[in-house]
């Protein structure tokens, strides 16, 4: 008790103290914006300041709002600063009766009062004046706001056991709510942050409904805090499960944007255009990612897609033109073998020509030899040995892949005219020892030799091409 009664005695030395600094502002040399702003200080200090003796709670109070208003009458010499004042006082007022008015739509009667006595303190203690002819209204509507309130209070005792144990249902139907969102499975993280929004929705109107009979408020609360752990526990379960999962996707994802970048070094890019829409496609599957990551991930791999087709259509470009370069040249020695007269070696320089070009249309290297064959026979030369003068020339000029080419060609036409051999010789099957003179029998014969010797000529021939 003593140290209670030590404690007022205190608060009453600091605000006598507070007051006497309050004083000083009016007669320190000082300008009015600093003077201004102690004085709210000073203002603001007084009610931090607890109770004092009752006996000298009415003077001191009446004492301190007597310099106030002498602070304000030598504020009055600038009008400025004073009106300053008066309109935050009025517009923090109107802010306590917007408040105040809420607390009346409030279940909770027993909290609206504590909340409407809180906002009257600060009313009357905190705040300064307001313009005289706003005064009246201000303090009008403060009262009407009170009766409304005094009347629902009144109201809740009549009835308070049926409100509270309606109260009490009310508060366990929402439990049931909220116990419904986490037993519900959800796959999506939109899913979830509806049942997010949902929860805190239910978490408020439980807060709002109001008090429960007393004998029921441990239960309860026990319940409730169990089920709102319960929610908390079954969403970070889900987000740690979605974590691991972005994090795979993003994986994925960095893979795919290296193996876009790893195929677009290398030299037949035409070759891997369906892998990389494999792959464009591979990427729409890879679902969820982070929104941020996402889109980064995305304009990478874009860049690089985009980056391997520019480079297949720079490619085709360039080669277009190396084969328009090349058609034209091979055209000129086409020409060049048609009108030629001199001897065997500048000849073998045009044929060494014709096969350094990179691209050979096959339609082109026919028409080439043929031209070949002909200035050959016409040298005097046998068909078969200018066939064997230009199979020598192939073997001597022709590059190692134009003879691989070449030879790949030959093998085609000989897996042919091997079918169609062992076709004919099944064929004689069919002919008895009666039909020696049959002339289809002849003709079969006839076929089987000539593809024999055509089969013996393109052996001979690839055979020079892979000395």
């Amino acid at each position: 008790m003593k140290l209670s009664q030590k404690n007022l005695e205190d608060n009453l030395a600091e605000k006598k103290l507070l007051i006497e600094n309050l004083k000083e502002l009016l007669i320190t040399d000082d300008s009015i914006n600093n003077k201004y702003t102690k004085f709210k200080k000073l203002q603001n200090l007084w009610f931090k300041i607890g109770s004092v003796p009752r006996s000298q709670n009415s003077i001191i109070w009446n004492n301190f709002q007597h310099h106030i208003k002498n602070f304000y009458d030598y504020l009055h010499l600038n009008r400025k600063f004073k009106e300053i004042d008066l309109e935050h006082n009025l517009n923090e007022k109107e802010k306590i009766i917007l408040s105040a008015k809420k607390l009346v739509t409030s279940n909770d009667q027993y909290k609206a009062f504590r909340d409407f006595e809180r906002l009257k303190k600060r009313w009357k203690f905190e705040l300064g004046p307001v313009k005289k002819e706003k005064i009246e209204n201000l303090e009008k509507e403060l009262k009407n706001v009170e009766e409304k309130l005094n009347n629902k209070r009144k109201e809740f005792e009549l009835n308070k056991d049926t409100i509270l144990v309606s109260n009490f249902n009310t508060k366990e139907e929402l439990i049931k709510e909220i116990e419904g969102l986490y037993q519900t499975d959800s796959k999506s993280i939109k899913e979830w942050q509806e049942k997010i929004k949902t929860f805190e929705v239910i978490k408020k109107n439980i807060e709002d409904t109001g008090p429960i009979p007393r004998k029921l408020k441990k239960s309860f609360w026990n319940n409730y805090k169990k089920v709102v752990r319960n929610f908390y526990s079954t969403k970070n379960i889900f987000f740690k499960k979605i974590k691991k999962v972005y994090s795979e996707n993003l994986d994925k994802q960095n893979s795919l944007i290296n193996e876009i970048i790893k195929i677009s070094t290398k030299d037949d890019l035409e070759k891997e255009r369906q892998n990389v829409i494999s792959i464009q496609k591979q990427w729409k599957l890879i679902k969820p990612v982070p929104y941020k990551a996402n889109e980064k991930n995305w304009k990478n791999f874009k860049n690089s897609c985009d980056m391997f087709f520019q480079k297949i259509s720079r490619n085709k470009n360039l080669k277009t033109k190396e084969n328009k370069e090349s058609e034209l040249k091979q055209n000129k020695l086409i020409e060049d073998v048609e009108k030629f007269s001199g001897e065997i070696v500048e000849l073998e320089k045009i044929f060494e020509e014709f096969f350094l070009n990179s691209k050979i249309s096959s339609e082109k290297e026919k028409i080439f030899l043929n031209k070949i064959k002909t200035y050959f026979i016409k040298q005097g030369l046998k068909k078969e040995e200018s066939q064997n003068k230009l199979n020598e020339m192939k073997s001597k000029f022709m590059s190692y892949d134009q003879k691989k080419s070449e030879v790949y060609k030959i093998n085609l036409i000989l897996d042919k005219l091997n079918k169609d051999l062992t076709q004919q010789e099944n064929n004689l099957l069919f002919f008895n020892d009666k039909s020696k003179e049959n002339k289809l029998l002849k003709k079969v014969h006839l076929k089987i030799k000539n593809q024999k010797l055509e089969i013996e000529k393109l052996i001979f021939e690839k055979n020079k091409l892979l000395k």
